[in-house]
């Protein structure tokens, strides 16, 4: 569990400690009691929706404020029927806006319910369709018609971010009235509404959502009318998932977004289930985001593990000091975490320490820096099963050999002994895989390691054996441990375990794809200069994936090269290696040398 509460006295103390070899920055950052994850720093101001919106006009405008907005996820991709958008409400429900993101799948990072927050500097915005839409730069339609670019995935890393905590349901986010006239209003537009006691018509029950014959179209429009006899068409695209489910009959309170298709309105639901069934008909399910799927941690594997998703767990505890984790079968480590710790029963707390104790945990999977948990609520989500000394022991824990191990034995969670030499660079000591992929070793606790070992890590060409956890801080691949007795150490000279150079690919931007992209890969790559946000990028032309060139001092760099590497359209070759900042994939040179302008 984490720490629900820390004396000031205490973070003085952690204050004073400065640790320099294979530390993280931020090891003592402390877990925000309301459980919200920290975020990059922003210096700028958080603003009303509506000092926002205000400077949006018809056609595309810059926002150069440095200001941001928070606000609650209300749409979901999960069903299909919002695809590459987001609809982000205020917490008055007052006003909503359109965010758009060339990505799919977005709900797994922003789901339903999430407290968002839109840093807005540098992004555009356009009045559209009743409402404001973000996004970066301009699109130009086939018609001619211009509007708000859809973020890449570099650029929404940099401005939108989940801010953690609970989330909020679709009743405590939604307006809900019998009145479809009452909600079907321009104040409205973009925000989640609750129609209540609609029904479909007689002559539509019984259709599919979606009608083929609709597809030039793009979807299926029926009309919902309400016990005053007011009505508003409901949409269901031709690419969502519950398209072929069946208009329902009876009587029903509907949940969706409130949008406008040029001057016409539009009712759209998240999924199928956020119709209910009040009377007269068959239920259609649960609501959005509250399907439950059950996971077995004895077969479940690092593949199961989806950040924002709501699961039952059921496995066994391992107890390490304070926390409780669940391990799954190749040895990923799930902790079990409350922000509500102190409303937790007696019952719990000391069940909580008892390992092997069998548990099935109701909860959403989550991440705090690079710890994977399962995040729950209140006590029901805990239910106890029988208790012995281990009935669901620990993953066996795999041995990897450094000298033919490559970077698809790097598996983020995955329990190893690590075995190679080490490669000390300044302060920090790395293991480095036969394709050259470095592992760097990394313990939170360093001042509580022996000397010898301390000694030790600053021996280049050292055999070492160390049992930990492969994970990542940003982008640097780690194996993190917890005490001394996980370094087992060997013979020494000045190399006894040689690790060949890595193997340098050769690719075209005019060819490559994002799947050549991959962390740590040395790389040789010709293409074009592109300067995107003041930087030197190298954008693949098959998908648009862009590559920005990076290096360590480029400030002292001689000035005609910096010239000719911002020179846009300017031809060029970089050897380096692919790393990722933030979200942004880069490509890094060592030297002038490693780069070419032929």
């Amino acid at each position: 569990m984490k720490l629900n509460l820390l004396k000031p006295t205490a973070i003085a103390l952690l204050s004073l400690f400065a640790i320099t070899s294979c530390v993280k920055d931020d090891d003592y950052e402390i877990p925000n009691p309301n459980g919200e994850k920290p975020l990059p720093p922003f210096s700028g101001k958080v603003v009303t929706f509506d000092v926002a919106t205000a400077q949006a006009t018809n056609t595309v405008v810059t926002y150069g404020a440095d200001e941001a907005i928070e606000g609650y996820v209300i749409s979901s991709d999960e069903g299909g029927n919002f695809y590459k958008k987001i609809y982000i409400q205020n917490e008055e429900k007052t006003k909503g806006v359109t965010v758009v993101i060339n990505k799919s799948g977005l709900y797994t990072e922003f789901p339903l319910g999430a407290k968002v927050q839109l840093r807005l500097k540098g992004l555009t915005s356009q009045a559209n369709n009743g409402g404001v839409d973000f996004g970066d730069g301009i699109y130009q339609g086939n018609n001619n018609r211009t509007g708000v670019g859809q973020m890449s995935e570099a650029t929404y890393k940099k401005h939108l971010f989940e801010k953690g905590g609970t989330r909020k349901t679709l009743a405590e986010l939604a307006k809900a009235d019998t009145s479809i006239n009452t909600l079907k209003v321009e104040a409205n537009v973009n925000q989640l509404i609750t129609l209540k006691g609609v029904h479909f018509k007689t002559a539509d029950v019984g259709k599919e959502m979606h009608q083929k014959t609709n597809d030039a179209r793009q979807g299926t429009d029926y009309t919902l009318t309400d016990a005053q006899g007011n009505t508003i068409p409901f949409r269901t695209s031709r690419y969502a998932k519950f398209k072929d489910e069946k208009v329902p009959a009876g009587t029903l309170d509907i949940t969706g977004v409130l949008t406008k298709f040029g001057q016409n309105w539009q009712f759209m639901i998240s999924n199928y289930a956020d119709i209910v069934v009040v009377s007269g008909g068959t239920s259609t399910g649960t609501q959005t985001n509250t399907t439950v799927e059950t996971i077995e941690a004895s077969t479940a594997t690092a593949a199961s593990f989806v950040e924002g998703k709501k699961v039952k767990l059921h496995g066994n505890l391992t107890v390490e000091g304070t926390k409780a984790y669940i391990l799954f079968s190749d040895g990923t480590k799930i902790q079990l975490y409350t922000r509500n710790f102190k409303n937790i029963s007696n019952e719990n707390k000391t069940n909580l320490k008892e390992n092997g104790k069998e548990v099935t945990v109701t909860g959403t999977f989550g991440k705090f820096n690079n710890t994977l948990q399962i995040s729950y609520e209140q006590d029901s989500d805990l239910v106890w099963g029988a208790s012995n000394n281990n009935p669901n022991p620990p993953a066996t824990v795999e041995t990897v050999e450094a000298s033919t191990a490559t970077a698809a034995n790097f598996v983020e969670g995955k329990k190893v002994k690590l075995h190679g030499n080490l490669t000390v660079e300044g302060t920090k000591s790395y293991i480095v895989f036969s394709d050259g992929t470095k592992i760097q070793l990394y313990i939170k606790n360093f001042k509580n390691l022996s000397k010898e070992s301390k000694d030790n890590l600053k021996i280049n060409g050292k055999e070492v054996t160390v049992t930990g956890t492969f994970s990542k801080h940003n982008t640097t691949l780690q194996i993190a441990y917890e005490q001394d007795s996980d370094l087992v150490w060997g013979a020494s000279n000045n190399n006894p375990n040689p690790q060949p150079p890595a193997t340098v690919t050769e690719l075209d931007a005019s060819t490559a794809t994002a799947a050549d992209f991959q962390l740590n890969k040395v790389v040789k790559l010709t293409g074009t200069i592109k300067m995107i946000n003041n930087r030197s990028t190298i954008v693949f032309t098959t998908d648009n994936t862009e590559i920005q060139l990076t290096t360590k001092g480029y400030g002292s760099l001689p000035d005609d090269f910096k010239t000719k590497i911002s020179t846009e359209g300017k031809k060029v070759i970089v050897k380096g290696t692919f790393t990722q900042f933030k979200g942004t994939k880069q490509l890094k040179y060592d030297s002038i040398d490693d780069v070419q302008f032929p």
